[in-house]
């Protein structure tokens, strides 16, 4: 199963990125607090991280115990869901959406993207967020 996760010491916009993640793909989200990477690393074979990087927030996705793909998140934007409910998310990544893709999270591809690169999703109580961001090299 897919967890999903913040920094230590994260900010509450960050949660709420994490929080609305997990749940749109129906990944567990966990509070970091005193978790060490080692030790999620060792209970889940894929995981994601949300943390701050200067003033952006990098995702970091984790296979096996190794960095596999950061994203940097450029923009985010938080809005009200018209509609019903829609379950896994809509990107024109399709790195991550090859990743992320399973019966837990079914990817919609957007190709028409002005942006670059965007994942946007549904949370819960009718919130839905659009993540713009790039691709990030250490």
């Amino acid at each position: 199963m897919t967890l999903v996760t913040t920094s230590r010491r994260s900010t509450p916009v960050i949660r709420a990125i994490a929080k609305d993640f997990a749940f749109a793909t129906g990944a567990r989200y966990l509070p970091r607090g005193k978790h060490g990477l080692r030790e999620i690393s060792g209970e889940h074979d894929l995981f994601i991280v949300f943390e701050q990087q200067k003033s952006d927030i990098l995702m970091t996705l984790f296979k096996d115990g190794e960095r596999f793909l950061e994203r940097l998140v450029k923009k985010h934007e938080t809005g009200i869901r018209e509609g019903l409910l829609t379950k896994g998310i809509r990107t024109s990544d399709h790195e991550i959406g090859l990743i992320l893709d399973d019966e837990k999270c079914p990817v919609t591809y957007i190709d028409d993207v002005e942006e670059g690169l965007v994942i946007a999703f549904d949370g819960p109580q009718r919130r839905c967020m659009t993540l713009a961001f790039e691709k990030f090299q250490r």
